[in-house]
């Protein structure tokens, strides 16, 4: 017999009561991540009203880096979040261990601005700023592959998903990957900085690409 306290009896965790407590776990994360995706812009917002009416063009000269962070910052997020509902809305149940991670993926998404916020204040040398930024994504990502495998060993899939060939997992790992490089380059390059950030951009053809593979397209 499984134990409730980690990973409920099938019928239990396909019944009515699972799904809605999926439901809820869904609808939490979207509203953590909607929080935390507009709070990326804030730091913008309060050096726009510091500026002082100033010309728009100067003030996006002069900080055209933070902008930067934060447009990438909208659109890794944004790809996260389309990663994460990918996953879940193929997955029929819930246990414990699956909670957890989706609380470290948030984590991460929550802890995002903060790095962001760094980004704009720090000097072109300083290698901490741009190397936290690219850790916290690192974390969020490696939660979102492993919850991809607890659902998978857990038996969380929808016949329809579970009937379907799964993706090569060298593909499934590839922006992970990425995200590791861009954090050894970022730490060991001097000056490259924020620049390593838009290595990250490569994970996207490539979730786009795994996608179509694991549908057929």
């Amino acid at each position: 017999m499984a134990d409730d306290g980690d990973r409920a009896p099938r019928d239990r965790r396909h019944g009515p009561t699972t799904e809605r407590g999926l439901d809820r776990v869904v609808n939490f994360s979207d509203a953590v991540v909607a929080i935390a995706i507009t709070l990326i812009i804030l730091p913008l917002v309060d050096l726009a009203q510091e500026y002082g009416g100033g010309p728009v063009a100067a003030f996006l000269a002069e900080n055209w880096t933070g902008l930067a962070a934060a447009a990438l910052s909208f659109v890794v997020i944004a790809n996260f979040w389309r990663d994460h509902h990918r996953i879940f809305e193929r997955t029929v149940g819930y246990s414990r261990r699956l909670v957890s991670l989706n609380f470290v993926w948030l984590a991460g998404i929550v802890f995002l601005p903060l790095p962001t916020v760094l980004l704009f204040d720090s000097s072109g040398d300083d290698r901490g700023a741009p190397m936290l930024y690219i850790a916290t994504m690192l974390v969020s990502m490696v939660a979102v592959r492993l919850q991809q495998l607890v659902i998978q060993r857990d038996g969380l899939l929808s016949e329809e998903a579970a009937a379907m060939p799964p993706r090569p997992w060298a593909l499934v790992w590839a922006p992970t990957g990425l995200m590791l490089l861009a954090f050894i380059l970022a730490a060991t390059v001097p000056g490259l900085g924020t620049q390593a950030l838009f290595l990250l951009l490569l994970s996207i053809p490539l979730g786009w690409v795994g996608g179509r593979k694991h549908r057929g397209d």
